[in-house]
């Protein structure tokens, strides 16, 4: 039995699209082989999923109405094929029936009625096929090499769990193959497909996986469909595993969910095939993809590409159907439903014009060769001629045809160095236009290009590529030519410059390279400037663009390269990346000659070496673009990284000296011999680079130890910079405090830092028994340590300690006849560096400060007679000076004689 609510609905639509491609409204023949932009599309009844599924049907006048929500089937040598995946409780089952049949046992009014003939799959008890939806696609074809009878191919994609299976079965419904799916719910099967794409006149199967998920780089599973294609093997011989896997590329697109035999849709014998992505595309409106058939079975991308002109949703792709000629043109054309916007497209495929493109050029070009002149200059150059030829063929294309035609010269070089342009215009492309005729031989041009001089280009050895390309020209509307152009629409040739280099005309250099260096070890923190020294050489034949390679190390820069070429003393240097690295490439010439040898002296500052380790390596290679021995063998220098800082210790008294009042003029002080005066030692440690050290450790001794018998009190230790310091034994053991109160002015205090007139600074002369200057130190009297630590002092970083003491009076007058000079003495050493290198020496030094003490001798009268014999001996000596003067007649003028003098004469 089968219900006619699926053919009452057809035949409804049929009448429907027999209403819209009636021979009056015949939309026009624009495309390109399927045409993206001209096509035309239909509407259905809003929410009517029209456009669900569509077919071609061939009408009784020869015209090719479209047939809209068919059923799930196909027709086959005068049978109709059904699948119902919810037979048999979603077993699924597959029905065919002769279509003579049923027309004949319709009953006009009836809704059921019984076909004689019709045949049923059976049911299965095998738990593999329960709930398989067998029959959810159906497509027919020969698989059994017996072209008398015909297969059944449907998809299960729920077959066994999940995996998806498709199963081609015989006229008796026995199964002759099964392919399975290799991804549990990728819905295997979901859509199956027959047509022959390898032009072996065997057909082929394609099978859809629309839920099929890839894994990507992130390891996450993307949803992106896949189809399958099984090319038949020759022989009765099982289907293996698939020939090819296509694979879409848009999440959730649904990729596989339609595929449809287009026919040959180029008419190049093979053919071609439409797979659907209904939610793919731009913002997911639907996608349609073309691929053409070849020998091998598919081209693994798309040839062509339809988005969906319609809205979000609209399930552009859905349904397929190709392989009809609806305008007659001789080119398959394209149905595509949009059931979510209840609409169709039609895709008219256009002719296809097959162009044959031919570029001949001479071998190779000699420069010494100057055949032509250059005007206006009129400077002779060496010239060749470019001879093109194009031709086109095609079934039912237009008689005459018009190309465009592209000639670029030496088109692998940038414009503004390619080596050869045209003669007339000095530009390196033509562009033509090229009237052919479908009955002509190819059209022929020729044109003259030159060779540039040698000293405009460096590049002699790489061939020079010379290309043509073919187009369409855009009609003077603006729109596009109702053709297609295929074929070799391009082609290049490729000619050289004939090179000094033997019979052979290839050039084998033999390159030599030595390197030395100076100015090793690199320091870190330091501005290092190392001079790499090298001598090239080639013992061969010439060698091409020559270039001298220098890879630089992390945190080396190029500053400059000298030679001993005459003229290029400075060499030409460009620095680049190569391979993530930084390289500077010399040029030493173009060619460089059989014996040249070429001295280059570079200069590289090299910096930020913290994490270099205990080396730095330059690589050094001279290079050539000679195909053959190009380079000479590289030369690695490896530069040795060190770590070194100077820190210098530096120690200051303030005062550097003290003058002490007499003992008998203190007394006159109010009785104020306790007072005292404040003593600093300071010690200033300051790391000068370049590097930074750790484990600073500074030591200090200072004379005395805070008792009322030592010279020096010590109140406290000050620090700056980051010393953690701890002295031995505590300061101020009687917690005194340090600041001292400041004098009014009237007061007297026996002590002074500054000398006032006529003070004596330096001891009376001394009295028989006198001891020389004391020196006051740890050597000589108890001693107080100051241990200092700095874990971390970077460059240019400065650390102080400093030491504040009193002097304490009474003791210092105790020793009246002595003369002191107190001395501290600090030293410092450092354990290591904050770097991973050997060190050249670990810094250590020491100071030493003293404090003078001087006494002051109390201001003395001086005496009357010392006075009076001054006074006297003054007098005397001024009475010996007259006299001295008189005897050498000082006083004894002789005046010039007067005029009247002279008259009496």
């Amino acid at each position: 039995m089968a219900r006619a609510l699926y053919p009452l609905n057809a035949l409804w639509f049929l009448e429907c699209a027999l209403l819209f491609l009636g021979p009056s409204a015949t939309p026009p023949a624009w495309a390109l082989n399927l045409d993206p932009v001209q096509f035309t599309f239909y509407s259905g009844p809003n929410g009517s999923h029209f456009g669900f599924s569509v077919d071609f049907h061939k009408d009784n006048h020869g015209s090719s109405p479209f047939v809209v929500a068919t059923v799930q089937g196909g027709v086959w040598a005068g049978e109709l094929v059904l699948g119902a995946p919810g037979g048999y409780f979603f077993l699924g089952l597959l029905v065919r029936a002769p279509i003579a049949s049923i027309i004949s046992s319709y009953r006009p009014g009836t809704l059921l009625w019984h076909v004689p003939n019709q045949r049923f799959t059976y049911d299965s008890s095998n738990i593999d096929y329960f709930d398989g939806y067998r029959g959810y696609s159906v497509a027919v074809g020969e698989f059994d090499g017996d072209p008398s009878t015909t297969e059944y191919i449907f998809g299960a994609p729920t077959w066994s769990w999940t995996l998806g299976a498709v199963e081609i079965l015989d006229k008796y419904y026995q199964t002759l193959h099964r392919l399975h799916g290799e991804q549990m719910a990728s819905y295997f099967g979901y859509s199956v497909a027959v047509t022959d794409v390898n032009g072996d006149e065997r057909h082929d199967l394609l099978v859809g996986a629309p839920l099929y998920m890839e894994s990507r780089a992130d390891r996450k599973l993307a949803e992106v469909g896949r189809v399958y294609l099984f090319l038949q093997p020759r022989g009765p011989h099982a289907l293996g595993p698939p020939s090819l896997l296509l694979t879409g590329t848009q999440l959730y697109g649904r990729f596989g969910s339609t595929i449809a035999p287009l026919g040959d849709l180029n008419r190049d014998g093979y053919n071609d095939v439409a797979v659907a992505a209904p939610y793919g595309g731009p913002d997911g409106r639907g996608q349609v993809l073309v691929f053409l058939g070849q020998s091998e079975g598919l081209s693994a991308r798309p040839s062509q590409v339809l988005d969906s002109p319609f809205r979000t949703g609209s399930g552009f792709g859905f349904s397929l159907r190709g392989s009809v000629d609806i305008d007659d043109n001789g080119y398959p054309d394209l149905l595509v439903g949009a059931y979510g916007v209840s609409k169709v497209a039609v895709y008219r495929a256009q002719p296809v014009v097959m162009a044959t493109v031919q570029l001949l050029v001479q071998d190779s070009l000699n420069p010494a060769v100057k055949n032509c002149v250059l005007q206006p200059a009129k400077t002779p150059v060496s010239c060749f001629t470019i001879q093109m030829c194009v031709g086109a063929t095609g079934h039912n294309i237009p008689q005459k045809l018009y190309l465009n035609a592209e000639l670029q010269l030496d088109r692998q070089k940038p414009r503004q160095g390619r080596r050869v342009l045209l003669l007339d215009s000095q530009q390196s492309g033509l562009t033509l236009r090229l009237d052919l005729s479908r009955s002509q031989s190819p059209t022929c041009h020729n044109t003259t290009a030159f060779l540039q001089d040698e000293a405009d280009f460096r590049d002699k050895l790489s061939p020079i590529v010379l290309s043509l390309n073919v187009s369409l020209p855009t009609q003077e509307t603006g729109v596009a030519p109702a053709v297609v152009l295929h074929g070799d629409t391009h082609v290049q040739e490729q000619t050289r410059i004939i090179l000094d280099c033997g019979e052979d005309d290839l050039c084998v250099p033999h390159l030599q390279l030595n390197a030395t260096m100076k100015g090793s070890p690199l320091i870190i923190g330091a501005d290092n400037v190392l001079e790499l020294q090298m001598d090239a050489a080639n013992e061969g034949e010439g060698a091409y663009e020559a270039e001298l390679a220098v890879h630089l190390p992390p945190g080396a820069h190029y500053m400059r390269a000298l030679s001993n070429l005459q003229g290029l003393e400075r060499l030409i240097c460009n620095q680049k990346k190569e391979n993530e690295s930084r390289v500077v490439l010399c040029e030493l010439g173009n060619p460089m000659k059989n014996n040249a040898q070429i001295r280059i002296t570079m200069l590289v500052s090299v910096g930020n070496l913290e994490e270099a380790g205990e080396s730095v390596s330059f690589q050094l290679q001279v290079r050539s673009k000679n195909s053959q021995n190009p380079n000479s063998k590289a030369v690695l220098l490896d530069v040795p990284v060190r770590a070194d800082a100077r820190v210098e210790l530096r120690g200051n008294s303030f005062p550097a000296s003290l003058v002490v009042a007499a003992e008998e003029g203190d007394k006159k002080q109010n009785g104020l011999d306790s007072l005292v005066l404040r003593v600093e030692h300071t010690y200033e440690l300051h790391n000068d680079g370049p590097g930074t050290v750790n484990g600073l450790h500074l030591s200090i001794h200072l004379p005395g130890q805070s008792q009322p018998s030592d010279l020096l009190y010590f109140l406290d230790i000050q620090t700056q910079g980051g010393l953690q310091c701890s002295p031995q034994p505590s300061p101020n053991p009687l917690k005194l405090e340090w600041r001292l109160p400041t004098p009014s002015p009237s007061s007297t205090l026996p002590v002074h830092h500054k000398r006032e007139r006529r003070e004596a600074v330096l001891p009376a002369p001394k009295p028989h028994g006198e001891q020389e200057t004391v020196l006051v130190s740890c050597d000589s009297a108890p001693c107080t340590a100051v241990q200092c630590e700095l874990q971390e002092m970077a460059r240019g970083q400065r650390a102080m300690v400093t030491v504040l003491a009193f002097l304490q009076l009474p003791s210092f007058r105790a020793r009246p006849l002595e003369q002191f000079v107190l001395q501290s003495h600090g030293w410092f050493n450092v354990s290591s560096f904050p770097y991973a290198v050997p060190a050249l020496s670990l810094p250590s030094g020491e100071a030493l400060v003293q404090t003078q003490l001087l006494r002051a001798l109390e201001e003395r009268a001086i005496p009357i007679w010392w006075m009076l014999v001054g006074v006297l001996g003054g007098l005397l000596l001024l009475t010996l000076l007259v006299l001295l003067m008189w005897k050498v007649g000082f006083f004894k003028r002789n005046r010039p004689p007067l005029e009247e003098d002279e008259e009496e004469e």
